[in-house]
């Protein structure tokens, strides 16, 4: 059965309020100003109570702009003239959109309401005043708040849907592009550290310094693309398992005195370097191509899965010690390329550009075309100064590599990037603006540049 639209919406709500004695809202709304940072403060006091929600609302920024907004959002929900209410109507869609952006389940969203009602109860029997009775008041109210979770439920099921559906597709795409290149060079990743394993035993170098598997560009890559577009695959778990055991008893055991039990480290690691790739063969070779998810004109990621890549390193960020980076980059002054050298060599400098951002990545990192001459950067397991230096890196790497923009036209070209690192904020639109904030003020102090915010 298809959902009442908006303007339906709009007009039912309309009916609710106007059946409501114009005192009787005036009450409500005089009862709202007065306590309006009481009800926010009992609703995120009762939500940080539970341990799941907590998980999403924990993180400071989060707490310094929800209690201000769940304030407006009641003041706007009580007032006596609405001016427009299909504007209520999309505020309340949008707030769903983001609960199911950050993954928050439904049932802690309607658990928050009923402890905002009860909260209303409390204070409408303790200091209503009103030609009406508090039980008017209360069904007022109560009505006012569930119209409001209908329309917000609607659309966080619509929307969280339409993400199942994207990142079922993503898991398809992710590791299916050029199956054999990816094999081989997921396989060549993972024999270049256990040589590079070995050599520092034969030198006698410290192994202490060496990263452990999952840290190494194979293990990046494996637990930041395969284990999701592969999840439920038997040889995951295994591979993980392996991976685990490599890294906390048999790398332990190559720091032992006994040169046997060296010895044998050495051997047990050669055997689950061998049995990894063995069941990561069988892995992607079940696999099939699927091409809906990279841009034309540079082969890189689109747009279409952002929103599941960036929501897995959040909850990946969540359940670890390790953090992520975006970088927004832009090309400088391309529209200037365009106007005078053609369309074709805007398009040449794009591919090249695009090719050296990719190459500079790891095998866990993504880098997506955003559209036009803009790119994003998704770098994993980072930190401040690892980011920082990593933008730095790439714009010196693009600024000394001449562009070819015709057969005998050569350009020197610059980026300007905008780096942040994730703090915690369970929405990745928040990331996405601070990144785009550092990308404009790296622009606007001058472009060839990396701003970090």
């Amino acid at each position: 059965m298809r959902y009442k639209d908006k303007h339906q919406l709009a007009a039912e709500w309309q009916t609710l309020l106007e059946r409501t004695p114009r005192p009787l809202r005036q009450a409500v709304e005089t009862l709202v100003e007065n306590h309006c940072g009481y009800f926010a403060d009992h609703f995120y006091g009762v939500m940080l109570d539970d341990p799941h929600a907590s998980l999403f609302l924990s993180n400071g920024q989060v707490q310094q702009r929800l209690n201000p907004s769940m304030q407006r959002w009641l003041s706007a929900m009580f007032t006596v003239e609405h001016v427009d209410f299909t504007a209520l109507v999309e505020h309340q869609e949008k707030v769903g959109q983001v609960h199911a952006r950050i993954d928050i389940p439904v049932n802690l969203v309607l658990n928050g309401a009923r402890q905002l009602k009860q909260a209303f109860y409390q204070q409408i029997n303790a200091t209503f005043e009103s030609p009406l009775s508090p039980g008017d008041a209360s069904v007022y109210v109560s009505e006012h708040i569930d119209m409001a979770m209908e329309i917000m439920s609607h659309a966080y099921s619509v929307a969280s849907d339409r993400n199942a559906r994207t990142e079922e597709a993503y898991k398809l795409f992710s590791l299916t592009q050029s199956i054999g290149d990816e094999r081989e060079r997921q396989r060549s990743a993972l024999l270049n550290w256990e040589n590079e394993l070995m050599f520092a035993v034969a030198a006698q170098h410290d192994i202490a310094t060496l990263p452990k598997l999952a840290n190494s560009d194979f293990g990046l890559w494996y637990f930041h693309k395969a284990c999701h577009a592969f999840e439920g695959a038997p040889e995951i778990a295994t591979i993980s398992r392996h991976i685990q055991q490599v890294d906390r008893e048999w790398l332990e055991r190559l720091l032992h005195e006994d040169a046997s039990q060296r010895l044998k480290a050495l051997g047990e690691i050669r055997d689950a370097a061998r049995t990894i790739l063995m069941l990561l063969d069988d892995v992607l070779k079940r696999a099939s191509g699927l091409d809906a998810g990279r841009d034309s004109l540079t082969r890189l990621l689109n747009r279409k899965f952002l929103s599941v890549v960036l929501s897995r390193e959040i909850d990946i960020a969540r359940h670890s010690e390790h953090s992520f980076a975006l970088l927004m980059v832009d090309i400088d002054h391309f529209k200037l390329i365009n106007d005078t050298h053609g369309h074709d060599a805007g398009d040449s400098v794009l591919q090249q550009v695009a090719s050296i951002l990719d190459r500079s990545t790891r095998g866990g990192d993504y880098v997506f075309r955003m559209g036009g001459e803009e790119f994003l950067i998704v770098l994993v397991d980072t930190d401040h100064e690892g980011s920082r230096l990593f933008a730095e890196r790439l714009r010196q790497s693009v600024a000394k590599e001449p562009m070819l923009a015709g057969a005998d036209t050569l350009l020197n070209v610059t980026i300007s990037v905008g780096v942040t690192l994730h703090d915690g904020h369970p929405d990745y639109h928040h990331s996405l603006q601070r990144a785009d904030q550092a990308l404009y003020q790296a622009k606007r102090g001058g472009r060839d540049r990396v701003v970090v915010l």
